[in-house]
């Protein structure tokens, strides 16, 4: 049936077809530049996050012997077990373990403090990594909101690409009907004739979905490529690299087969359904009824628009149906726009509460240096020499746990429920004591005589400031803090 008539129609009727190679080109264009942005986003995302945290996924810290770190290097799953120079200390040594396959990192996690004999509060977790790479920890109550976000717009939009296509297929083949009716007469089954349609639907797509693909996939190395060099030029940017998986590739193509077959399944099955002699007679639904055109006459359009206006209200009354489509892709379309403009206003808005709001008046410029110690930075004093410059800090942050007493909880702080309330849950440390998270700041000498003066404090040679205050989350969010 392929060989006798949809080829040959194909081949007699090229005009026919154009708006179906139109319509999967865009299709293809729309779904390829989509995924491949979303995915150059997600991996830049995951480097941004390893240049901020690291790229460990586990970190193990306790008294751990050189015997112990060669049997951690050996275990079959780790690729890197290191010791962390910053955190080890009197708390003891840190190790940041990164492992060959993170989808098993908890259990290794576990089998790794078995051997060592830890128990399990000494292992910690790059929770920010392992999400993006939508790995979830016993304990990790991030949210996972970009996944289903992207999916969300993805399915919109083939929703929309398949209710827009699907015209373009369904006028090609409704003015073959007769044809279609006479096939049907001579012993076609409705089967036949869907495979056959599917056939010339795939035949008239396949070399527009490539191309849309590939013009798809250079649109977006194209952003990418602007967008890093804006990001580049920025004080702390990064250039955004481009990226691309054969795993997308696939996910497109499928995409956009699928985006186009079931376009062209909607139209072929409302045909199939009818019978010979209703194909044979061209009576789809395609056709205007004059009965219901007698019907269907409208008074405020006649007065508000004269004859025009009548008769433009009966045509659109009489294609409700074929026009509903049309009115859910638009809705779709707009729909999905919308989300996504929702999402990138919401992000910048966390952006700005975060991070600018709360220090575009602290500091013009910073300069990080990686796997450096605070004696290592020799540079200070020539720094505060510069012309200009107000202020120069010097500084480290670290990570440390503290061990308290119940009993050292104050009136005002147990009235309100405990630090267990305020603080989110305490971690036990045996019977009467319990551990918080005490963040530090290293400040060279200079720097830190100069707190100490602005707090009207006399500054000693050395020392430590203690600022006492739980972060009451109970009764509060990260934007507007109540301590």
């Amino acid at each position: 049936m392929w060989k006798d008539y949809s080829a040959d129609y194909i081949k007699n009727n090229r005009a026919s077809g154009i708006s179906i190679v139109v319509a999967a080109f865009i299709a293809a264009l729309f779904l390829s530049f989509l995924c491949s942005l979303f995915y150059n986003f997600w991996m830049d995302n995951i480097e941004g996050t390893k240049q901020d945290s690291g790229d460990w996924h586990g970190r193990i810290a306790g008294e751990i012997s050189e015997e112990e770190l060669r049997a951690m290097e050996s275990f079959a799953n780790v690729e890197r077990a290191v010791v962390n120079r910053d955190m080890s200390g009197g708390q003891g040594t840190v190790v940041d373990i990164k492992f060959y396959n993170k989808r098993t990192v908890y259990q290794d996690m576990s089998a790794l403090l078995a051997m060592l004999e830890l128990t399990e509060d000494a292992a910690d977790y790059n929770y920010q990594l392992l999400s993006l790479y939508f790995i979830r920890i016993p304990g990790d109550d991030m949210p996972r909101l970009l996944m289903p976000a992207y999916l969300a717009v993805v399915a919109l939009v083939c929703v929309s690409l398949i209710l827009v296509i699907h015209n373009a297929f369904a006028v090609s083949m409704n003015n073959r009907i007769h044809q279609f009716g006479i096939l049907a007469s001579i012993g076609a089954t409705p089967g036949q004739i869907r495979a056959c349609l599917l056939q010339e639907a795939l035949m008239l797509s396949l070399a527009p979905i490539l191309l849309g693909l590939l013009l798809g996939i250079a649109l977006s190395f194209g952003t990418v490529r602007a967008m890093g060099a804006m990001a580049a030029g920025l004080a702390g940017g990064r250039e955004m690299a481009f990226g691309l998986s054969p795993a997308i590739l696939a996910t497109v193509l499928l995409l956009s087969v699928f985006t186009v077959l079931a376009s062209a399944w909607l139209p072929a099955g409302k045909l199939c359904r009818l019978t010979p002699l209703e194909a044979i007679r061209g009576t789809g639904d395609g056709q205007f009824k004059e009965l219901q055109l007698k019907k269907r006459n409208s008074p405020v359009l006649a007065i508000l628009f004269g004859m025009e206006g009548e008769l433009a209200g009966n045509a659109m009354k009489a294609q409700k149906k074929a026009l509903r489509t049309t009115s859910l892709s638009l809705t779709l379309a707009f729909l999905g726009f919308m989300l996504m403009q929702c999402f990138f206003t919401l992000s910048g808005i966390s952006t700005e509460h975060t991070y600018f709001e709360a220090y575009q008046d602290v500091w013009d410029i910073m300069v990080t240096v990686k796997n450096a110690r605070m004696e290592d930075i020799v540079l200070a004093e020539g720094l505060r020499g510069l012309p200009g410059a107000s202020d120069i800090v010097v500084y480290q942050k670290a990570e440390a746990l503290c061990i308290l007493p119940w009993e050292v909880q104050s009136q005002e702080l147990q009235a309100q429920g405990g630090a267990g309330v305020l603080a989110g849950g305490l971690v036990p440390a045996g019977e009467g004591f319990f551990v918080v998270n005490a963040p530090l700041v290293i400040l060279d000498d200079e720097s830190f005589q100069r707190y100490c003066g602005q707090l009207g404090r006399a500054a000693r040679g050395g020392g430590a400031m203690l600022l006492n205050r739980v972060w009451d989350k109970a009764h509060s969010n990260f934007r507007h803090r109540k301590y």
